[in-house]
């Protein structure tokens, strides 16, 4: 009676699809064309040698991850779908015909309605807008779209294998909130790989297809009736628990070692982009600076050889300062490069003494260098045609820049100034592309490079925003790193507290530098003895044995050379001694006497020949005058 029923609702619903016409003209896509159409919404940055090293959404419908091939998903997933979905799936010709006899019966004689679609109906559901539910404006299929549907997965079924139907339909259907296709969803929900799911979240991915988003305790209950019909109904409470987790769905990024680069570079959904940095020294970069200062830094490292960007770290999340593209004022930042440019001009030597403040004492510019100071008086000898060689090298950078004042440089860029003074003098802008790779352009010989590097040391250290951020920049033979730290009045000793421990852990300089050509190393005095007697690297040619106190620029007006002064017109009897030059270091001395300090002094003087002299506070005579001051009354 049975079999009778079925039999007599069979020839209905045959001769119904045999009488009804198409209301939509079938085309069946081939399967390779669905596949390289397919595209995640995410993009991917990887680093030289492939590897990944961060992940960002670009497209904000839906989340996909890349197509999964039918041989990476666990075979528990295709157990519990078929179980669930289509168990005639290897049987039917994309149409089961008894599945929707007995639909057909339900939907006739009971109140709950029940569906007879295979996953073949279902893929040519989604491979064809027009079959898709909501299409024609209602909740469910039209009966010509049901007609379309089997008639699509038939051709489907005829010119596919079960395979790549099984593939595709794992890649693109939804699951839960946006999540799309396996991969991205057992990701997000699982944090795992397709390949590695196990049967309880087979069952729950399994059990979200009739209703991606019902509540967590529907789900748990549909995959706990699948797990005991598959044999394993031991797994129901670890699917419960799981389940619970879903009401909070999100793929985060599977990799976020660079995530303001990533955010710099990848734009198109799908693309990869391949970077010459280097993910050991990205990650090792990285962890340092969280474990030292969290969210409040960023650091460069460039390879010296070739000047690639080999780490590029901007902070623990994607939201922090990227201090790699924020660009700061020059100040002290560029004084590495400016230095060697002054020892280039001849006239600057490592042991050159510069006066210091008034009443302090003049000191080497080594002396200068390693107290982060900058002696006044070398901002005069050249430093115009130094500091516009630089501002060439940034505006060949793409900056559009007019005067000095207006010149930026960014953590990367200060690398690289700091790296020119390791590689022979020439400097090359920092690139994260193998085709950004520019030509390296000579600023300074080698041999200023060499001693200006032995000057500052294995790290130079600048405050950027005095109390609150700093900048440190150093390196070895391999590698030149830059830190940025900010938040506090103690960022530049911690900057350079951190630096000093990463060059301690990679190694210093080798004991033994190949000294270029034309350097000699000689042993310098000092004159005054403001510092002790050493051995100095100079420029062949500006060898210093004694270095004295720079003289200081100044004359006497007043009193002229050789003038006749007569008491009797002295303004209170005294007369004034008149310097060009206002300076506290200045002296006047009166046969031999100390009479006043500074540019301007006044004197009594005595009827004779007088000899006056300007000294400076070393006690060197600067100029000296010989005046004839005569009695108060002429004699008859």
């Amino acid at each position: 009676m049975i079999r009778s029923f079925y039999s007599l609702l069979m020839g209905g619903v045959l001769s119904i699809t045999v009488a009804l016409p198409s209301a939509h003209a079938v085309t069946t896509p081939d399967f390779a064309t669905v596949r390289s159409d397919y595209t995640t919404t995410e993009g991917r940055l990887v680093d030289r040698a492939g590897e990944p090293l961060s992940e960002r959404r670009v497209v904000f419908e839906g989340r996909r991850l890349e197509w999964v091939p039918l041989d990476q998903l666990s075979p528990a997933v295709l157990e519990a779908l078929l179980e669930a979905e289509d168990r005639r799936f290897y049987q039917h010709d994309g149409v089961d015909w008894r599945a929707f006899a007995a639909a057909a019966v339900q939907n006739l004689w009971f109140e709950h309605a029940r569906g007879a679609s295979t996953l073949t109906m279902q893929l040519a559901g989604m491979l064809d807008p027009a079959l898709r539910l909501g299409a024609s404006g209602g909740r469910r299929r039209t009966l010509e779209q049901k007609f379309d549907q089997a008639l699509a997965a038939q051709e489907l079924d005829a010119h596919w294998s079960k395979a790549e139907i099984l593939e595709a339909y794992l890649n693109l259907v939804p699951f839960r909130g946006e999540l799309i296709g396996v991969h991205a969803t057992a990701w997000g929900l699982f944090g795992k790989a397709p390949r590695a799911l196990d049967r309880a979240e087979a069952a729950l991915l399994v059990a979200l297809l009739r209703a991606p988003n019902a509540s967590t305790s529907k789900v748990s209950w549909r995959a706990c009736q699948l797990l005991r019909r598959i044999g394993s109904a031991d797994q129901c409470e670890r699917a419960t628990a799981l389940a619970a987790g879903f009401d909070t769905v999100s793929l985060e990024p599977r990799w976020q070692d660079a995530p303001q680069l990533a955010r710099r570079l990848v734009h198109r959904p799908g693309e990869v982009v391949h970077t010459v940095l280097d993910a050991r020294w990205q990650r090792s970069m990285r962890d340092a600076l969280d474990a030292a200062a969290p969210g409040r830094g960023a650091v460069v490292v460039l390879d010296n050889a070739s000047g690639a960007v080999l780490a590029d770290v901007g902070g623990v999340a994607a939201a922090h300062e990227d201090a790699t593209v924020v660009r700061r004022t020059l100040g002290p930042l560029i004084r590495p490069a400016l230095t060697a440019l002054a020892l280039d001009s001849g006239g600057v030597t490592a042991a050159t003494l510069f006066a210091g403040d008034a009443g302090s004492p003049a000191h080497s510019l080594r002396w200068w260098l390693m107290h982060g100071r900058w002696p006044v008086a070398l901002a005069t000898q050249g430093e115009a045609a130094r500091r516009d060689l630089v501002l060439e090298l940034l505006r060949a950078r793409g900056q559009g820049l007019k005067t000095w004042q207006e010149a930026r440089l960014n953590l990367a860029e200060l690398a690289a100034w700091y790296r020119m003074l390791a590689v022979d003098g020439l400097w090359r802008a920092p690139f994260w592309q193998a085709e950004d790779q520019g030509a390296a352009i000579p600023v300074c010989t080698p041999k200023a490079a060499f001693i200006a590097l032995d000057m500052f040391g294995d790290l130079w250290s600048a405050e950027v925003e005095p109390g609150q951020s700093a900048w440190a920049v150093g390196g070895n033979a391999r590698v030149t790193i830059a830190v940025w730290l900010s938040m506090g009045p103690t960022a530049r000793i911690e900057a350079r507290s951190w630096l000093e421990t990463q060059l301690q852990s990679l190694g210093a300089w080798p004991p033994e530098r190949v000294v270029p050509t034309g350097v000699v190393q000689g042993l310098v005095r000092f004159d005054p003895p403001v510092e002790p007697d050493r051995l100095e690297w100079f420029l062949r040619g500006t060898t210093l044995s004694v270095a004295e106190t720079p003289r200081i620029p100044a004359r006497i007006l007043a009193p002229g050379s050789r003038a006749v002064i007569r008491r009797g017109d002295l303004k209170g009897g005294l007369l004034e001694l008149v310097a060009d030059r206002q300076d506290d270091r200045l002296r006047w001395w009166i046969n031999g006497q100390l009479v006043g300090y500074g540019g301007r002094a006044a004197w009594r003087p005595d009827a004779g020949l007088q000899t006056i002299e300007l000294r400076d506070d070393t006690g060197r005579v600067i100029a000296r005058h010989s005046v004839a001051v005569s009695a108060d009354v002429a004699e008859p």
